[in-house]
């Protein structure tokens, strides 16, 4: 079965199980031939916002005892009101555990330790949870260190191999080590943010290691697109992420190359499934073709920044230099 044939068996599970299970999508799909709906056409559908997510009761698919995870957050640039909820079943987060078994392959080994330096990561089916669970089978060690630590002689302290954080963190890294990585450091994985090309450029070449980019939201149960070593775009979780590019103003889809709202559709969550999601990043898909990795699934390229809808305008606001 081809990718696209996968996507296409999955969206008609995906759009019946939401029109009837969400209250939500069963208020918005109530007009549309389901039947009639496939790729080629998908984008007839309507947008779902994070404004629609205030009134996340009506968007669960399953009975409260069925959640494993729920994660509440607060509103962003453009988005005001209550917080959203998202709320994930322990077969949602397992096929994250997939995700994040597959993309770690690239920054880490056997038996080595990594270190998770992401807020909230440390969560009961957290993000570091997820990931202990997904590389336990490779006996590698999972550690957080606490907010009141200083991370710089912490890694030094743990041996820690692989690091994953965000941009500000490891702006402050490179200031402690400017010549060299930490000892045993051997692997960065950025994640929660969009990092500037010069710090990950200056990290690479200072430290003599491995730098990439994981593109990831809540909404899609924290994982969605990571970087190979060939640094030519974020292969996404295709079979679980169908991820779309459209005009900022019109919601007019775009063709490979071509920078717009990055749209996702999770096709096989249970708990909260979310149909044409307007994310509010900036970004373009990579041309369509086997990477030099082997891997052939859709890449995602770099993402510019978020959106800033106040005022009835969409700006893009970039994410600032880490550390700056």
């Amino acid at each position: 079965m081809t990718l696209r044939e996968a996507q296409q068996t999955s969206l008609r599970r995906l759009l019946p199980y939401a029109a009837r299970q969400s209250r939500f999508y069963a208020r918005r799909l109530a007009d549309v031939d389901l039947d009639s709906i496939e790729l080629a056409n998908f984008e007839s559908l309507p947008f779902t916002t994070a404004g629609d997510l205030r009134n996340w009761r009506d968007f669960l698919c399953v009975p409260p005892g069925e959640v494993q995870r729920m994660v509440s957050l607060h509103a962003t640039s453009g988005t005001m009101g209550d917080p959203k909820r998202l709320a994930f079943t322990q077969n949602d987060l397992a096929r994250t555990c997939d995700f994040f078994r597959e993309g770690m392959r690239y920054l880490v080994k056997p038996g080595e330790r990594l270190a998770v330096a992401l807020p909230g990561a440390d969560r009961p089916d957290g993000v570091a949870d997820l990931l202990r669970r997904a590389l336990r089978p490779l006996e590698v060690e999972v550690f957080c260190p606490t907010a009141r630590e200083d991370l710089a002689p912490w890694l030094c302290g743990e041996r820690i191999h692989c690091l994953i954080t965000f941009p500000t963190p490891l702006a402050g890294l490179l200031r402690a080590f400017p010549a060299a990585a930490p000892p045993t450091l051997r692997g960065v994985l950025n994640s929660g943010d969009r990092i500037d090309p010069e710090l990950k450029a200056a990290v690479r070449a200072a430290w003599k290691c491995e730098v990439l980019d994981h593109y990831g939201l809540t909404e899609t149960a924290f994982g969605c697109a990571v970087e190979c070593p060939t640094h030519n775009g974020c292969h996404i979780r295709a079979l679980d992420v169908l991820v779309e590019i459209v005009d900022v103003r019109t919601g007019a889809p775009l063709p490979p190359g071509h920078q717009g709202e990055i749209v996702v559709t999770t096709l096989r969550h249970e708990a909260m499934p979310l149909i044409r999601y307007r994310t509010g990043d900036v970004g373009s898909l990579m041309p369509e073709g086997r990477c030099a990795c082997g891997n052939d699934m859709p890449r995602l390229g770099p993402v510019l920044g978020r959106l800033d809808r106040t005022g009835g305008q969409a700006r893009l606001v970039r994410t600032p230099k880490g550390g700056s």
